[in-house]
């Protein structure tokens, strides 16, 4: 398999009931106030400081969807009922449903299980629902019949009385399911009022056994890092979090898109928007939020990053289909369910000043445009970067992505504050195809431009295709220099300028390459996890190397984001699945998915790290001036911070803001 693949453990993780309990942390090396060396060997007293940690006590629900699923029909004894989105069960006429789910023994590593429930959806409900047994292994979904269905093993484990429509229901197994293994169950029915329940092929709505789980882990290395406070907004219906900024008279702004009505801590909306923009002050209290375009099946909006110019306008790069009016005007209308390019801005309180919309062409259709990272500078300008396929105009020259246009390469365009095109450019796909991609974008104070992504063959210094590549560029558009991290794939995909006129970098690669004369080498784990790291590193105002590293161990870790504060004090966060040790000792647990932030000195020494809860969806980070870093992201289950707890309004999406100190 791919190392590039997406990678999927057996289970996924659910709402969770958590306490903390809560020891003492190590201390761990001050903040730097300048750039400096390359990071030293650890000293005996770091050493011993990595032996301790701030550990965690929690409960944790772990849901393990079922591998197989049918049912029988007496009235048509050789049948399958196998693939369709229903699980009958009935009396009359007699109908009983199979089920098998296998409980992975790496979920099970150093936990301790303390229930477990199997969980079913109830489309249409009954005035007596079945009754739940163990059954024989002898069977197969696609096999599965009237005639060879298995036995049933024991007395019912459960026996469910009323059942309504639209509900969930649940069945105690704990007594049956005490550790890893597969187990096989049926559903009986116990009167002649049939239940029809979700089967595996309705993804959100499937069975699930529900493992609650008791496990004690580090949680957090090092000094610093406090929670300083948490905020959820949204409210009831669907709420999704989009991207943030810091906002140089402090605080932050936020995009969000939602479905039915919101309350992002003023007014609550009532009316259907695809977008929402929101600012917060330094203590995360609310200071306005406005609503754009209202919303529609055929007219979506999709913020992708904001910017704050140093007068507090706020920029705003993404995609959208239609034509969508943000008040000034709808843009050029895409064809159906065909994704353009947008560029906006905004007041201080939110009003639209402008807005400009980008069809990419194609012949024979296909063609993309899509933004991805967006920065400011002291004039105002709004600069962004991306990847397209086909003909793009952003107001000058069309650009081509390649050369038969067929494949993907970069854009990098600059506008001035009135929204005109001041000069665009493209990077295209490099030989035999590869493509060129621009992941983020940032400015420096003295106007230059620095660019991070992955380049094709041939371009930007790139030997081979999907090589990671950080270039920076004049204020007009003229390349200075690119520094491309030749031997692995991966990319840059955060930037960050560093005091000095340098360029912090994060993103992630497999394989090795040299950095400053060392070799990083990402750590490979056991099949089929591949070897893919998270990076960081430091780049001189000329694109020298002055330090980098590897962050991750033998899992898969992804550096997802990267911001800095006046003195080069860098914050990361990582995406990991399991256990990873960020320079300070080993965070996590064996096959949790979840996000980790670390703090670093300006010369790459540790600080402190600590996991965010694994029910915190799509976090982005920024730091605020004074070293903090702020985050923010969506959830949809129970979540908890620091003892500090957080229940959703519904089942859908709420979003959630927080504060770590320096």
């Amino acid at each position: 398999m791919s190392g590039w693949s997406v990678w999927k453990r057996v289970g996924r993780v659910a709402g969770a009931t958590a306490g903390l309990m809560m020891l003492t942390h190590c201390g761990m090396a001050e903040e730097a106030a300048a750039p400096g060396p390359a990071p030293e060997e650890r000293t005996s007293k770091q050493e011993a400081a990595l032996e301790s940690c701030q550990q965690v006590t929690r409960d944790m629900e772990f849901r393990v969807t079922v591998s197989e699923d049918a049912y029988a029909v007496e009235a048509e004894p050789a049948a399958t009922h196998e693939g369709g989105d229903l699980l009958l069960v009935d009396g009359s006429p007699r109908m009983e449903a199979y089920l098998r789910v296998s409980v992975d023994p790496e979920i099970l590593q150093n936990v301790t299980l303390t229930r477990t429930r199997l969980r079913l959806y109830a489309v249409d409900g009954s005035t007596d629902g079945p009754a739940l047994y163990r059954a024989g292994s002898n069977w197969s979904a696609d096999t599965l019949t009237w005639n060879n269905r298995p036995a049933r093993v024991g007395g019912a484990l459960g026996d469910l009385g009323a059942v309504g429509s639209h509900t969930e229901v649940e069945y105690d197994v704990s007594s049956v399911v005490t550790g890893a293994g597969t187990y096989d169950f049926a559903l009986i029915p116990t009167g002649g009022n049939g239940v029809d329940f979700a089967s595996s092929e309705r993804s959100a709505l499937e069975p699930q056994l529900i493992l609650t789980l008791s496990w004690t882990f580090c949680e957090r290395r090092g000094t610093g890092g406090d929670l300083a406070w948490t905020w959820a907004r949204g409210g009831a219906n669907e709420q999704g979090f989009s991207a943030m900024a810091t906002h140089p008279g402090g605080g932050f702004v936020a995009a969000a898109r939602y479905y039915g009505s919101a309350h992002f801590g003023g007014q609550t909306f009532t009316t259907n928007h695809a977008l929402a923009l929101m600012r917060y002050g330094a203590n995360g209290a609310h200071q306005w939020s406005r609503v754009y375009v209202p919303g529609s099946a055929d007219i979506q909006v999709h913020p992708s990053a904001l910017a704050v110019t140093p007068l507090g306008n706020i920029l705003m790069v993404g995609s959208y289909m239609g034509a969508p009016d943000f008040g000034e005007g709808p843009l050029p209308r895409t064809e159906p369910f065909a994704y353009a390019l947008f560029i906006a801005k905004f007041s201080p309180n939110g009003n639209v000043v402008w807005a400009r919309g980008f069809i990419p062409s194609r012949e024979g259709g296909d063609a993309k445009a899509v933004a991805r990272g967006l920065a400011t500078d002291a004039n105002g300008s709004l600069i962004v970067t991306g990847h397209f396929g086909g003909l793009l105009n952003l107001g000058g020259e069309a650009l081509r992505s390649s050369e038969d246009l067929s494949h993907s390469g970069m854009f990098l365009a600059k506008f001035s504050w009135e929204g005109e095109h001041l000069w665009s450019l493209a990077v295209p796909a490099g030989i035999n195809g590869s493509d060129t991609w621009g992941w983020d974008v940032a400015a420096h104070a003295d106007g230059r431009i620095f660019v991070g992504g992955e380049a094709g063959a041939g371009r930007l210094g790139a030997i081979n295709g999907r090589t990671p590549f950080v270039a920076a560029y004049n204020p007009e558009g003229t390349l200075l220099w690119s520094r491309a991290l030749n031997g692995p794939v991966g990319y840059a995909n955060s930037l960050t300028p560093m005091p000095g006129g340098g360029v912090a970098f994060a993103g992630r690669f497999e394989g090795s390459f040299s950095f400053a004369g060392s070799t990083i080498t990402s750590q490979h784990g056991t099949e089929p996890w591949p070897g893919i790291d998270g990076m960081l590193g430091v780049l001189s105002p000329a694109g020298g190397d002055i330090w980098a590293k590897g962050l991750g161990d033998t899992g898969f870790e992804d550096a997802d984001g990267l911001a800095s504060d006046p003195a080069g004090n860098l914050s990361v966060l990582v995406h990991t699945n399991g256990p990873v040790d960020l320079g300070g000792g080993e965070l996590g647990h064996p096959v949790q998915y979840t996000y980790a932030v670390v703090r670093f000195t300006s010369s790459g020494a540790h600080r402190w790290s600590r996991l965010l809860d694994s029910r915190i969806e799509a976090p982005q980070l920024r730091v605020s001036a004074d070293g903090s870093t702020v985050l923010g992201g969506q959830f949809r289950h129970a979540i908890i911070v620091d003892g500090v707890s957080h229940v959703p309004a519904d089942r859908w999406p709420d979003l959630l803001f927080l504060k770590f100190g320096p």
